[in-house]
């Protein structure tokens, strides 16, 4: 470390370089030993002993030189490091992405820092996200979506982790506290919404059997055969999680030779990508065929025509999930009631869906 030519004192960082401001320094411009400085500043074992005038100059100086406490130094000391991992299924998705944010903003105002952990829903990938988090320094952990195919190396991983919350999972694994949408209860709002419009040959393009997503496609199943319709098995389309696996599947039921007269995606980007196949085959929507989506992303009220929807509760679910998590990292135990909550979301009905066209 740099010295000065007076006194031997640790220098301070010169403007134009990336050191950063250490406890050394602080100490150093109090006057106070750096253990002094810690215990001012981050409490733990002898902080009683620090006296409030001295406190007060150790935080004042902190302050004036720009220092903030390293939480890997604090973690590796015994004491909470403020920081929480988020392993993330799919960060380019566009609701995980406002979730991550909606996250990232409640968990800054309780006083905590997001560590990002991206796992593509790729449990080779996942292994990896344990050096990534470093689950020693971590105080614990959100879970948001799930692995594809093996959350077997998920429960690996969670056994370093001291406190960890799961969200928008679906089912999740078990012993891992989970916060979900209602997702049945948002299906059932759209095959209401649609069925009490008039219509009877409803489609469903399914996002694949990721956690939230397949409780979406037995909701539909069940909801149909509850109201006694007539559901084909090319009626349930298979379609990759984006605008162009929308496209695809919305292409494949636009060649039936009995067209549904309406349309419910499983989430809104596939709902949007049917949209625009439907335009391009020369449909009018809703007039010929109305379509729904799930999730309510920004650009859904946006699309044209603008999506009908279900608008998934973030900031309920984002509040209860931190809230569970500050819970268990505060070693205190989550009531025993339920291992899943579900939060009820809200039916958007916007322009994408009418009654449908007259027969002949």
């Amino acid at each position: 470390m740099a010295k000065d030519r007076t006194g031997g004192r640790p220098a301070l960082p010169s403007a134009n370089t990336n050191a950063r401001v250490t406890v050394r320094h602080v100490a150093s411009a109090v006057g106070v030993s750096a253990s002094t400085v810690s215990r001012a500043l981050g409490g733990g074992p002898g902080s009683e002993l620090i006296s409030e005038e001295t406190r007060r100059k150790v935080r004042d100086v902190a302050r004036q030189l720009g220092y903030s406490p390293s939480p890997i130094a604090k973690a590796l000391r015994g004491g909470r490091s403020n920081l929480i991992g988020l392993i993330l299924r799919e960060i380019s998705d566009p609701f995980f992405a406002r979730l991550s944010q909606e996250l990232i903003t409640c968990a800054r105002d309780a006083g905590y820092q997001i560590v990002l952990g991206y796992a593509h829903g790729d449990p080779e990938k996942a292994l990896n996200v344990g050096s990534v988090l470093d689950t020693r320094h971590i105080d614990g952990a959100v879970v948001m979506g799930d692995l594809t195919h093996n959350e077997q190396v998920l429960t690996t991983l969670l056994s370093t982790i001291p406190a960890a919350v799961g969200l928008c999972r679906g089912a999740s694994l078990q012993g891992l506290f989970t916060v979900n949408s209602d997702n049945v209860a948002g299906i059932e709002a759209l095959l209401t919404h649609v069925f009490d419009l008039g219509h009877r040959r409803i489609a469903y393009l399914d996002g694949g059997l990721i956690g939230d997503i397949r409780e979406r496609r037995q909701a539909f199943l069940n909801g149909a055969r509850r109201r006694e319709l007539i559901v084909p098995a090319e009626y349930v389309q298979d379609a990759a999680d984006s605008l162009a696996g929308g496209y695809q599947s919305m292409r494949r039921l636009l060649t039936l030779s009995q067209r549904p007269t309406a349309v419910i995606a499983s989430d809104d980007m596939i709902a949007i990508g049917a949209i625009k196949a439907a335009l391009d085959a020369g449909l009018r929507v809703p007039q010929d065929v109305s379509i729904t989506g799930f999730d309510d992303i920004e650009l859904a009220q946006y699309s044209y025509p603008s999506l009908t929807t279900v608008r998934q509760p973030t900031r309920r679910m984002v509040e209860q999930t931190l809230s569970s998590l500050l819970t268990l990292i505060a070693g205190q135990r989550l009531p025993d009631t339920e291992s899943v909550v579900r939060i009820p979301p809200k039916l958007i009905v916007r322009q994408s869906t009418a009654a449908p066209p007259r027969e002949g």
